[in-house]
C-alpha cells in the first residue's frame, strides 16, 4: 500500500513539473488514470490469493466503470454525484489556482482535493480515482482484521462481499465525495485497535487514536470511535492489574497522551469539533429536531429542542441505521434505497446483536462491542434528519458493523461447533457403555 501511495506521489510530483507544456490535458488525466490503475491492479495481484483476489478486484474494476461513467458520459446519472461533488472539484479547482481563499472550502476534504489540483493541475479523474484506491487499501485492511480475529472463512467471505457489492458503496467510493478516505482511515484505525486489544501495545493505540482523529478531520461524527478507544482503555485498566500475561505498555504514557489529545482537539476545535461548536454556544437546545427536505423522518417532532429531545435517541438511532423505512416511503426511489441499502443494515445489525445475545463471548468484548455502535451511532442519528444523509454518513460506519457482525457470528459458530463436539463426545461415550 505504501508503496502505491508513493507512486502516486510521483505522479503528483511529476506533473507539478512538466503541467505548463502538456498540451493536451483532458488526454494526460487519461494517461495518469491508467498508469494509476495499473499500479493498483498489480498491488492486488501481489498481496492477494484466489477468491479473496477476484471478488476485491471486481470491485476495483465496478468501480472504476463507475467512474468513468460519472466523467464522461454525461447522459448517465451516477447515483450520490451532483452538487456535492461538483461544489467539492469547482471549489478545490480555484483555491488551487488562488481564485478563492483556502477558508472557502466548508470541509476539508476541499483543501486536501486542493493541494492535489495544485500539483496535478485541473486532473479530476486522478483525484477522483483516489478513492477508488482508498477503497481498495479498506477492503485490504477489512481482510486484515478479520484474519487477525481468526473469523470463520464463510463469514468473512460474506463480509467482503457485502463491503465490495453493496451499491450505495459502490456508488461512494467511485465518484468525488469524502466517504471513501473516512472509511479509509477508520478501517486501518480499527486495525489498529484490535491489535492493541490482543498485544496492549501503547504504539498500536497511539496509530489507532491518530487515525481515528485524522477521520474526524474529514467529518467531526468520526469521534465517537475516539470516545469508544478512550472507554476500552478504562475497561481493560481492571485486565492488566489482575495479572495478565501479557507485557502492558506503562499507564503513564497513556495518559500523557490523553493530555495531548484532549488539548490538540480543543485547541483546534474548529477543525476536530466544527459539528459540535454550536452546542458550546447554544448549549442542548441546538439539538432540536428540524423539518426541512423531501426525506426528511420524524417530522412529526418538529420543534422539539433541550433535553426533550434526548429522550427520542432511540427513534433517532433507528432511523439513522434503517431509513427510508417502508412506512415513510414516497415512492420507487425510497423502496430502491431501503432494498439496496438499509437491508444492508438491518441484516447486520440484526446479526450482530443476535449473536452477542447468543454467543459465549465475555462481558467485557460485549460492552465495547455494544458501545462502539451505541455511541457511533448515537453520535450520528442526532446530526442526521434525512434518508438521504442517513444513507451517505452511516457508509462511513460500515467497516464497524461488518467487523462486529463477523464478531458476533464467528461466536455463534464457534458456540455451534463446540455443541456438536459436545454432542459427539456424549453419543461415543454412550455408545462405548452399551457395548460393554
Amino acid at each position: 500500500m505504501v508503496v502505491v501511495l508513493l507512486f502516486f506521489l510521483l505522479q503528483a510530483l511529476v506533473t507539478f513539473v512538466i503541467k505548463d507544456y502538456i498540451p493536451n490535458q483532458e488526454a494526460f488525466g487519461v494517461v495518469l488514470l491508467l498508469f494509476s490503475i495499473i499500479a493498483v491492479s498489480m498491488y492486488l495481484f501481489k498481496v492477494l490469493e484466489k477468491e479473496m483476489l477476484a471478488i476485491i478486484f471486481i470491485g476495483f474494476a465496478v468501480r472504476v466503470l463507475i467512474l468513468f461513467v460519472d466523467l464522461y458520459v454525461p447522459s448517465i446519472t451516477v447515483f450520490s454525484s451532483g452538487d456535492d461533488s461538483e461544489y467539492f472539484h469547482s471549489a478545490s479547482v480555484s483555491i488551487a489556482n488562488g481564485l478563492l481563499p483556502l477558508s472557502e472550502g466548508r470541509t476539508a476534504y476541499v483543501p486536501f482535493l486542493s493541494a492535489i489540483y495544485y500539483f496535478v493541475g485541473d486532473q479530476r479523474p486522478f483525484a477522483q480515482f483516489l478513492n477508488v484506491a482508498f477503497w481498495v487499501f479498506s477492503a485490504i485492511y477489512l481482510l486484515k482484521i478479520l484474519s487477525f480475529l481468526k473469523v470463520d472463512r464463510k463469514i468473512t467471505l460474506i463480509a467482503l462481499l457485502i463491503f465490495t457489492f453493496m451499491p450505495n458503496s459502490m456508488f461512494m467510493s467511485s465518484i468525488l465525495l469524502r466517504e471513501s478516505i473516512i472509511v479509509y482511515f477508520i478501517t486501518i484505525s480499527l486495525f489498529y485497535f484490535f491489535v492493541w486489544m490482543s498485544e496492549r501495545k501503547f504504539n498500536h493505540f497511539l496509530l489507532a487514536v491518530v487515525l481515528a482523529v485524522l477521520s474526524m478531520v474529514f467529518h467531526s461524527g468520526m469521534l465517537g470511535f475516539v470516545i469508544v478507544y478512550i472507554l476500552a482503555f478504562i475497561f481493560s485498566k481492571d485486565e492488566r492489574k489482575e495479572g495478565n500475561n501479557r507485557k502492558s505498555s506503562p499507564t503513564i504514557l497513556y495518559l500523557m497522551f490523553f493530555a495531548v489529545l484532549f488539548i490538540v482537539l480543543f485547541q483546534n476545535s474548529e477543525l476536530f469539533l466544527e459539528k459540535f461548536s454550536a452546542l458550546e454556544e447554544e448549549g442542548v437546545s441546538n439539538l432540536g429536531i428540524t423539518g426541512r427536505g423531501g426525506s426528511m423522518y420524524l417530522t412529526q417532532f418538529y420543534g422539539l429542542s433541550g433535553w426533550v429531545a434526548y429522550l427520542l435517541a432511540p427513534l433517532k438511532m433507528f432511523y439513522f441505521l434503517f431509513s427510508p423505512i417502508p412506512l415513510d416511503w414516497r415512492g420507487l426511489s425510497d423502496m430502491v434505497s431501503f432494498l439496496f441499502d438499509s437491508s444492508f443494515y438491518l441484516f447486520l445489525i440484526g446479526a450482530t446483536l443476535y449473536g452477542l445475545f447468543k454467543s459465549d463471548m465475555s462481558i467485557r468484548n460485549k460492552i465495547i462491542i455494544s458501545a462502539f455502535l451505541i455511541i457511533t451511532v448515537l453520535i450520528y442519528s442526532y446530526g442526521t434528519s434525512n434518508a438521504g444523509t442517513a444513507m451517505r454518513h452511516r457508509n462511513k460506519m460500515l467497516p464497524l458493523f461488518l467487523i462486529t457482525f463477523a464478531i458476533a457470528q464467528n461466536e455463534v459458530l464457534l458456540r455451534k461447533s463446540l455443541f456438536r463436539k459436545s454432542v459427539r463426545r456424549d453419543v461415543k461415550n454412550k455408545e462405548e457403555v452399551d457395548i460393554c
